[in-house]
């Protein structure tokens, strides 16, 4: 299979317009609260495009170091790995990519795109 790759079309002031085509490389999830889920980025190639489609009003946590995504606990700020509902990230090959939720249910769509 090929890989889609990530191009960026053009406004018509010729500015950078994030519309991608859509890609061939597509997972899906309905998140429960407290149970993560991981994906793998590919090895075909070097970095990629990992974009996030959320339900509304759904808070998901997402880590991108290898570590499990993790809710926030506490009314304290504390470092932490993961993020809140990102809409898309650059990452390398081999990347898991953890995500978590701490709503009841959680639909998540992850599309990847490779970088050339």
């Amino acid at each position: 299979m090929t890989n889609t790759l990530l191009h960026f079309g053009r406004d018509d002031q010729g500015y950078n317009a994030f519309a991608p085509p859509p890609s061939n490389l597509k997972y899906s999830s309905t998140l429960t609260v407290g149970i993560d889920t991981s994906i793998t980025v590919p090895s075909s190639a070097k970095t990629w495009t990992v974009v996030f489609s959320l339900e509304g009003g759904s808070s998901i946590w997402v880590d991108f170091s290898g570590a499990t995504a993790a809710v926030p606990a506490g009314n304290t700020l504390q470092a932490t790995t993961s993020e809140l509902n990102p809409a898309s990230r650059t990452v390398n090959a081999g990347t898991v990519v953890s995500m978590i939720t701490g709503d009841a249910t959680a639909n998540v769509s992850v599309m990847l795109y490779a970088n050339i």
